[in-house]
C-alpha cells in the first residue's frame, strides 16, 4: 500500500471517476440484454448450416456486400463459417420460417442468380 502523501488526488479522482463509468455502463448493459424467449413461442424453426457456391469469382471468397445483399433478398440471416473446398463456402443459415427442414429458405436462396447451388452441410461419402 503506497503512503497516502504518495497518491496524487487528481490521479486518483480520474481513476475512480473511470471505474465509476465502466461499472454503469457494464450495469446498464446487463440490465438492457434481452432473455432468451422460450423456443415453443419462437417461428424461427430454421437453423442449419448450408454448403453454398457462387456464381460470381468462383474461385475467391465472396464479398460480404454480396452476402449481405443475397441474404436480404433471401430474407435468410447467413453467417460465414468456413470454405470447404475451391469455391465451396459453409455458413451458418437462420430464417424466420417455421420449416424447421429449411426447405423454404433453400428454395429462396436457391432461386437467386448469384447462388450458383445450395446444399445442406452434411456428411458425404466416397461411392467406389
Amino acid at each position: 500500500m503506497l503512503p497516502l502523501r504518495w497518491i496524487n488526488h487528481a490521479t486518483s479522482r480520474r481513476a475512480l471517476e473511470s471505474l465509476f463509468a465502466c461499472l454503469l455502463l457494464t450495469t446498464t448493459g446487463c440490465a438492457s440484454a434481452t432473455l432468451p424467449s422460450d423456443s415453443s413461442n419462437s417461428v424461427n424453426a430454421c437453423h442449419t448450416r448450408v454448403v453454398i457456391a457462387f456464381a460470381q469469382n468462383p474461385g475467391e471468397r465472396p464479398a460480404d456486400d454480396l452476402v449481405m445483399e443475397i441474404s436480404r433478398a433471401s430474407n435468410v440471416a447467413l453467417v460465414f463459417v468456413r470454405a470447404a473446398g475451391p469455391g465451396l463456402y459453409v455458413f451458418q443459415l437462420d430464417a424466420n420460417d417455421a420449416d424447421d427442414s429449411c426447405s423454404a429458405a433453400l428454395a429462396r436462396l436457391r432461386g437467386d442468380a448469384r447462388v450458383r447451388s445450395v446444399d445442406l452441410d452434411e456428411r458425404r461419402h466416397v461411392l467406389g
